[in-house]
Parts: structure tokens; sequence; C-alpha cells
């Protein structure tokens, strides 16, 4: 599935018009997307995510679940279900690390699926980065553009006060 038809199941049964404005875009640019002509950038790729509840591993990918509630819902049954047997008091089967394994493909296997979370926490710690390096940069434009303004604004301040005010003053304590 492409990204095209990722977004055309997030709209719905919306319109693009009205879809393009949740996520401040055009219409011809909604269908530009959905035919595949053009790529969103990134920050409308956001929107969409953040407007419509959908996790951007999904939405780029087509990879995990479609809503971030889906992926917590599982990891807490998950946690439940752990939580619950410890607090049953059964025995849970822990390996035993004192003796070789016999079965060796059992292990590799826990060891694979060890790894493979690894390498899954590790992806999205490397997206929040990306992600938090790209805030941190709008933040710093921000701030930029905030001195610029105050820069420009203290120069009019000066400039309505101008030379002939100051000027007028002097002359007409000498008079």
């Amino acid at each position: 599935m492409s990204l095209a038809d990722r977004l055309r199941i997030v709209r719905g049964s919306m319109g693009q018009t009205e879809f393009a404005k949740k996520i401040g875009s055009s219409q011809s640019g909604i269908s530009a997307y959905e035919k595949g002509q053009r790529k969103p950038d990134y920050e409308t790729l956001i929107r969409v995510s953040t407007e419509f509840g959908v996790t951007l591993d999904w939405l780029l990918l087509g990879k995990g679940s479609m809503h971030p509630a889906d992926q917590l819902e599982g990891a807490m049954e998950e946690k439940t279900t752990d939580m619950s047997v410890v607090l049953k008091g059964e025995n849970i089967q822990r390996p035993d690390f004192t003796e070789r394994p016999q079965n060796k493909t059992a292990d590799m296997s826990v060891v694979w699926d060890l790894q493979q979370r690894l390498l899954d926490a590790l992806q999205e710690q490397n997206n929040l980065l990306r992600e938090n390096a790209h805030l941190r940069l709008q933040l710093e434009r921000r701030d930029m553009r905030i001195r610029d303004l105050e820069r420009e604004v203290a120069e009019l301040r000066e400039a309505r006060k101008g030379p002939s005010a100051y000027g007028a003053g002097v002359a007409g304590s000498a008079g």
C-alpha cells in the first residue's frame, strides 16, 4: 500500500477540500498527493498525524498500527497479562543460564526477538531525536524572527523621533 493509499484511508469519506482545510493544505495538493503525483512535506505529514490520530510509522511506511492507541492498548494488555501472572503467584518459567541450552533454535528465537525489540526501540529513539532537532530548529528560527522584529520596531521608533524633533527642542531652548 502506498502513501497515497494511506492518505485516502485517513481522509475516508471526508471531501478533499475539508481534509485540506484541516491540515492547512489545498484541495489540489491533496488531489496530487492521492494520485501519487506529489509527496507531502514532513510538516504536512505531521499535521495529518496529529489531526487524525494516526502514527507516522504507519502513514509514512505502512508499518505498525494505524492509531497510537492501538499500540498502547496492545502494550498494556501484555503488561497486564504479565502482572496478573505475578499477582496470582503463578510460577513464571525463567531460563536457567547456568546450564547449556539443549534446544538452540528456541533460544535463538528469544535472542532474535530481543534484538528486534532493541532495533525497534533504537529506531523510535532516532525518530524522536530527529523530531526534537527539528523542533529545536523551529524554535531557534522563531527566536531569531522575534529578535529581528524587535530590532525593526526599535529602529522604527527611533526613526519616528527623528533628528528634526531633537533639533527643534534644542532650537526652542536657545530662543
